[in-house]
């Protein structure tokens, strides 16, 4: 039989993506499986080398080399495959669900090898609850700051930016960094309350990042509220918190995001904006660039928005993301080279030729500028994306 509760389970479920999980009993279990393999050539284009700062991957190669790049590998999301055995018991639903993530990355294009990371384990947890207690879940799972914006940008299943990274990365990079911040797969454990009309209202505590020298003594807290619209959009808002005990002498290593965005639907067309800010929380992954050398706060912010029309099986979309990050007292001091902002744009067009094969097309421009040591400085880059992404 094909089961639909495997495509809830998956990160895709808010993307309304056609998935198809085979599924069968086992006495009383129902055990699902599903999956995803993608490839896309991607051709980039150096214009300028930019330069290696505080709080920035770079464009190309990893580093700021100015090396033009051209690779085939997954997009912004890596191929997967997905397991999930669901039960009622004493009126509770329970659930566990393991993937295993694996990319087509080689070592060809990172020096040495290093950074490789072929395969990847994104979510193992349990879950249970009911529609009057609400649902606990404990595992590794997609984190609840960040979720919606990586889950409704359009390039969700294309490539978006980061193709220069060959070798380095598993994927690609959609947004993250030019945006919002990448929203990742974390131990958790995390409560789900009942639904109260439209709302969903969820909670928990997260592993803690490590941030410099600071002791992980306290975990992570994250929180999202997201209002339904129906067919015509739906609202979210998103807070993540961390404290921990900095090292002797070191000033505690705090770390506090907001977000707020949405997407609202308009027939074929479908228009969407998120925006974030924080401190200590960086422009890519959570906490990265957020601190300076002496362990003090940098503010950031960002923002995506986002328009795509559908016409037929195909899918047009366009996209501006933008992240800041403001340099501190002693970033000033020490007059080191650092990210200013990260700016990108992407075209991209989407055709659904069966119900489970997405061919796509992208082109994305990124830009990065710097301040203090090196204002002058700019990186520029210039990428086409073409390939495809099958769901079973």
């Amino acid at each position: 039989m094909i089961s639909k509760k495997l495509v809830a389970a998956s990160i895709l479920a808010a993307m309304g993506t056609s998935a198809h999980a085979i599924g069968f009993k086992a006495g009383e279990w129902e055990m699902d499986l599903s999956g995803s393999v993608n490839a896309y050539y991607n051709t980039t284009s150096c214009d300028n080398a930019g330069a290696a700062a505080s709080g920035a991957l770079g464009l190309c190669g990893g580093a700021a080399t100015g090396q033009d790049q051209t690779s085939i590998q997954n997009g912004l999301l890596p191929g997967f495959i997905i397991f999930t055995a669901s039960t009622k018991q004493a009126g509770y639903d329970l659930k566990a669900v393991i993937s295993i993530d694996p990319g087509t990355t080689n070592n060809n294009g990172a020096a040495g090898g290093v950074g490789q990371n072929v395969g990847d384990q994104r979510r193992v947890f349990l879950q249970f609850g009911n529609e009057t207690m609400g649902t606990i879940k404990a595992g590794r799972d997609i984190g609840l700051f960040g979720q919606n914006a990586i889950l409704n940008d359009m390039s969700l299943l294309a490539v978006g930016g980061g193709s220069g990274y060959n070798g380095a990365l598993n994927t690609t990079l959609g947004g993250i960094g030019s945006g919002y911040i990448y929203t990742e797969f974390q131990p958790q454990i995390t409560y789900t309350a009942p639904a109260f009309g439209n709302l969903s209202l969820s909670g928990g505590v997260f592993q803690p990042k490590q941030i410099g020298g600071a002791e992980s003594d306290s975990p992570g807290m994250q929180a999202l509220a997201s209002y339904s619209l129906g067919d015509s959009g739906k609202l979210w808002a998103a807070l993540i918190n961390q404290s921990q005990s900095g090292a002797a002498g070191a000033p505690d290593a705090d770390l506090t995001g907001f977000e707020a965005g949405g997407t609202l639907n308009f027939g074929a067309l479908s228009l969407t904006g998120n925006y974030f800010t924080g401190e200590g929380l960086g422009t890519t992954l959570i906490g990265f660039g957020g601190r300076d050398a002496a362990n003090g706060e940098r503010d950031s912010d960002g923002y995506l928005v986002q328009a795509t029309y559908k016409v037929g099986n195909t899918k047009f979309g366009i996209n501006y993301g933008s992240s800041t990050l403001d340099a501190t007292a002693a970033d000033r001091t020490a007059n080191a080279i650092m990210l200013e902002e990260t700016n990108q744009m992407v075209l991209g067009v989407y055709h659904n030729l069966t119900p489970s094969l997405t061919i796509a097309g992208e082109y994305i421009t990124n830009e990065q500028t710097y301040q203090l040591g090196a204002p002058a400085a700019k990186g520029e880059s210039n990428t086409i994306a073409v390939g495809a992404i099958l769901f079973f």
